[in-house]
């Protein structure tokens, strides 16, 4: 990183001295940042420092407790609530035929007047 020393510009704003980064590293930079963040919060072991990766004290598997019946259902499960709101129903159904529609449109005429040679396979350029 180049250090500019201070210096007065023509209209004569003092610039005071400073350090500036090459042109370009701002994405790199903000890359950087990103980086490190993300292995600072995702990167953990899970373990203690401490502690040995595979033999650290361990908790109890949670038990169930004696008066309770699995798998727990409650009482709104058994029945299903009725629908309060409407059902959607299309508005409209496709495609749609008009009175004034009983003739299909006329087809248009082509208006090209030489032959047009498709196939140009052959050389010629």
């Amino acid at each position: 990183m180049p250090f500019i020393r201070g210096y007065t510009k023509q209209d004569g704003t003092p610039v005071r001295a400073h350090w500036r980064a090459p042109a370009g590293t701002h994405k790199q930079t903000v890359l950087a940042i990103g980086i490190v963040a993300a292995v600072f919060i995702f990167g953990g072991s899970g373990t203690p420092a401490g502690s040995a990766p595979g033999g650290g004290e361990r908790l109890p598997a949670p038990r169930s407790s004696p008066g309770v019946t699995y798998p727990i259902k409650w009482p709104g499960w058994e029945k299903p609530a009725p629908r309060k709101t409407p059902v959607p129903a299309p508005a409209v159904s496709y495609p749609i035929h008009r009175p004034e529609w009983k003739q299909a449109a006329p087809r248009p005429v082509p208006t090209v007047s030489y032959p047009i040679k498709w196939d140009r396979s052959g050389g010629g350029r």
